[in-house]
């Protein structure tokens, strides 16, 4: 853990009001991405957070696709309830999408809308698909600190099936808040979550 690193963890702890109770180191090759757990109970929030910590220590290339919400500093929060059985599992997911961008020739950035399709993301799961998007909690949609001038803002990670990436690919992801809507989508993540397509 770099002092860079301890510096967001900082920043993160004055935004989400507690310090977190466990941490993942970042991986020892560039880029070095960690993952930090605010449980509810320390926040005063109804659910735990996950938040990436170092994706926002290397600026994402944004291009003409990028929304007026993304920023090329950011990291990446997942909100799971309290009796979450493998932070683990979810947290390792953090952490490889924090990384994402850097890993592609070229590199890229992720923001508003985007998905990324992984096949089998956790077992016994329909969940398939990483999308991104704003933060559904308010408090989490507004940039949250600064590095090196820039604004760092936080993307939250959800989960889609392949029948609702399906959807998304044909015809874009306002269909897929659509079904949230409908459905009422859990801020927090559930593995278990079936299909809405």
């Amino acid at each position: 853990m770099t002092g860079q690193h301890l510096n967001i963890i900082t920043h993160l702890t004055t935004h989400f009001g507690a310090t977190p109770t466990l941490l993942w180191d970042p991986n020892d090759e560039d880029p070095q991405v960690g993952c930090a757990y605010f449980p509810a109970e320390k926040t005063g929030r109804p659910w735990g957070t996950l938040c990436s910590v170092g994706m926002s220590l290397t600026p994402m290339v944004l291009d003409e696709h990028a929304e007026d919400t993304d920023t090329k500093r950011a990291e990446i929060v997942v909100y799971v309830k309290e009796d979450e059985p493998d932070l683990d599992d979810i947290a390792n997911k953090v952490r490889w999408a924090g990384a994402f961008p850097f890993l592609q020739e070229p590199q890229t950035f992720l923001g508003w809308g985007h998905t990324v399709h992984l096949h089998d993301l956790f077992r016994d799961s329909e969940l398939t698909t990483l999308l991104t998007l704003s933060s559904i909690v308010t408090a989490d949609n507004e940039p949250a600190f600064q590095i090196e001038g820039d604004d760092v803002g936080f993307i939250w990670l959800t989960f889609l099936t392949d029948a609702e990436y399906a959807l998304k690919k044909e015809q874009g992801v306002n269909a897929i808040l659509d079904l949230f809507g409908e459905h009422q989508h859990p801020v927090t993540f559930d593995r278990s979550r079936k299909s809405y397509v």
